[in-house]
């Protein structure tokens, strides 16, 4: 039989309450726990000598388990004629000191300072049912006379589930009070033992509510000028924090409630998970960035190996096996678990080694694994090796152009020897590589090229480098970044003059300071618009063989990453086109997921130049277009023909 109300409103009513113990009868009804799963929270809150009161006890065996535990001086309160008789009859021989009493908790006629302890568990969530100004008022008044029967030193335990609504209202309302506030996780009355069949329970990794249970205690104090009530957050037992602000405060809550029901959520949805990742912030330090982010990776099918974390070390996030949906999929698979928790370690943070890399985050994995696992499951941690830091921060900074950016080392291992990688990583974007260089005996290695776009966008510019007309042959890359593209240009075709264009100065001093950019009578920079580059180029006399595009677009939200729209508009592309010979080239770095945009630019490129080549490049969405403005001459082409994949 369903006991639950057709509305939540109807919580708050007496008829309601008064239908739901007749109809349940003298079985126990347990809001939020029993009395062994809140055991602690009660006994560390609550003195025997204290003299309690407990709001809304409804015919729950808590305030039975307390008086057998010493907690003797009680007073059980609920709106219900009927529940209150039951639970005389049913304690007067066993429990003769223990007090029921009829009365609306609204409007008590207990007499001021009474007691020193009141205890709800539930009640206030069943009076604010919802967020509207009749529920407001209930709460404030059931406050107002928790305030009033209270001493001064008396506390206000709540066992809730604390809804946003409610988490608002009683924060603000004792705070503005004056009275000290913490709230407690109570994890064991997330246990839902009553829903657990005896058979299962030794094989179920426990079912658990999809919402977390906290008791607030609210201390009473006389509100002092100049004095700010203490405000803390416990999240475990042995943890209590400091927090400095209401907000604040609520906003801890809200996490745990959000990271609390996405568990929930993907322990027992299996397609929940697809694509999932969570980032978990350290709220010790001082760092606003995400101290962890772990993607939940599910595999579609039967395996014996269940669940497992792996670990990437710092400064690997990048790589294509762990900074894409893709990657990830082909690493649970090579690992052959079933879910796979792939786990990033936070730029701006410090990890000794993976062992406590795997305490810190041993609850949290928990927390994740599939439906159906035994309790106390071994969770294997896996990772490249024992060292989890390989990242070292040699330089950060801040442009207006791009924002924030850190150039980092990184160590590698290439073929069994170890290689120093220096990138240029820009923080609003932190697991794309802007630029990269390899070090060798400290200096930078002007011959390597470590983007696989930039290396098909050289043996494109080889192919088609015999076929430029004869004279002085001009190159220019719009969008400089580190330098590393235009130094490798310069390295390989030293009879080519070669140009790239940066809006931003600050990048140009980085290429130069950071990336062994040198510039030369045939290696020159131009700081400018790369947009504003084109058109005058294109006024002026002045022709180049060759032009390559590849500029950031700082807005993610467009579904294209490279290039900005604006460089895909048919009046630049028109311009661009100026700029070439008439057997010049064009090529295009092109990354983007919206099909629709991504056909968009290949059709107006089609539109533009007679020749429209593709070249996908394995593992990466990057894709690089190789324009011409006129048809090859079959003896430079060959099968070199008008694209239309």
């Amino acid at each position: 039989m369903n006991l639950l109300p057709k509305s939540s409103s109807e919580f708050s009513q007496q008829e309601y309450w008064d239908k739901f113990f007749k109809t349940r009868g003298k079985k126990a009804f347990e809001w939020y726990g029993t009395y062994q799963q809140l055991y602690n929270v009660l006994h560390k809150y609550i003195n025997p000598r204290d003299n309690i009161i407990v709001g809304g006890c409804g015919n729950s065996s808590l305030s039975a388990d307390l008086y057998s535990a010493g907690f003797t001086s009680m007073t059980n309160v609920d709106i219900s004629d009927t529940v209150i008789q039951q639970m005389i009859n049913q304690y007067k021989k066993t429990h003769p000191d223990m007090k029921f009493v009829a009365m609306d908790l609204l409007q008590m006629s207990f007499e001021d300072g009474l007691f020193t302890c009141f205890l709800d568990k539930g009640t206030l969530d069943a009076l604010m049912s919802d967020a509207n100004l009749d529920s407001r008022e209930r709460a404030h008044k059931l406050f107002g006379e928790i305030d009033r029967v209270l001493k001064v030193g008396g506390r206000y335990i709540c066992i809730t589930l604390l809804q946003g609504h409610i988490l608002e209202c009683i924060t603000s309302y004792f705070h503005d009070l004056g009275w000290m506030i913490r709230i407690c996780r109570c994890e064991e009355a997330e246990r839902e033992e009553d829903l657990i069949d005896s058979k299962k329970k030794a094989s179920s990794s426990g079912n658990r509510f999809s919402f977390p249970v906290f008791a607030v205690v609210c201390t009473k104090f006389k509100k002092m000028e100049r004095i700010t009530p203490l405000l803390e957050f416990s999240p475990c037992e042995n943890n209590v924090e400091r927090i400095s602000s209401v907000e604040d405060l609520n906003e801890r809550v809200r996490s745990v409630q959000h990271f609390a029901t996405l568990c929930h959520r993907i322990s027992h949805d299996d397609k929940a998970a697809q694509d999932v990742f969570i980032e978990l912030m350290d709220p010790k330090s001082s760092k606003k960035t995400p101290k962890y982010t772990l993607y939940v990776v599910d595999r579609q099918c039967k395996s014996n190996n269940k669940f497992a974390a792996f670990v990437v070390p710092q400064g690997r996030e990048t790589d294509w096996l762990f900074g894409s949906n893709e990657g990830r999929r082909q690493l649970a698979d090579d690992a052959k678990f079933q879910r796979l928790l792939v786990i990033h370690l936070g730029r701006d943070h410090q990890f000794s080694n993976l062992d406590c890399v795997q305490t810190e985050l041993g609850g949290v994995v928990s927390s994740l694994q599939p439906e159906g696992l035994p309790p106390n499951t071994q969770i294997p941690f896996l990772s490249l090796g024992t060292q989890v830091n390989q990242r070292k921060e040699i330089h950060r900074g801040f442009s207006d152009s791009t924002g924030e950016y850190v150039i980092e080392e990184v160590e590698e291992d290439d073929d069994g020897k170890p290689v120093i990688l220096r990138r240029l990583i820009f923080l609003s974007n932190p697991n794309v590589i802007q630029s990269e260089a390899r070090l060798q005996k400290g200096k930078v290695d002007l011959k390597y090229l470590s983007c696989q776009h930039h290396l098909v966008m050289v043996d494109e510019l080889r192919q088609h480098i015999d076929s430029f007309s004869a004279g002085p042959k001009r190159v220019v890359v719009l969008g400089l970044g580190g330098g590393a593209l235009c130094t490798y240009l310069h390295q390989t075709f030293p009879l080519l003059s070669v140009e790239g264009v940066e809006i931003d100065p600050t990048m140009v001093d980085l290429a130069k300071k950071y990336f062994g950019f040198k510039p030369s009578e045939k290696l020159k920079s131009h700081i400018a618009d790369g947009l504003s580059f084109v058109r005058d180029f294109a006024a002026s006399s002045e022709r180049c063989s060759c032009i390559m595009l590849d500029v950031d677009c700082k807005d993610r939200s467009l579904g294209i990453s490279c290039p900005p729209p604006s460089f895909v508009e048919p009046s630049f592309i028109h311009s661009l086109k100026e700029c070439l010979t008439t057997d010049g080239l064009f090529l295009m770095n092109l990354v983007c997921r919206n099909e629709t945009m991504r056909n968009d630019v290949l059709d107006m490129l089609r539109e533009s130049f007679a020749s429209v080549q593709l070249k996908k490049i394995k593992g990466e969405v990057n894709e690089i277009i190789t324009c011409r403005p006129s048809l090859p001459s079959s003896k430079a082409s060959g099968a070199k023909k008008t694209s239309k994949k």
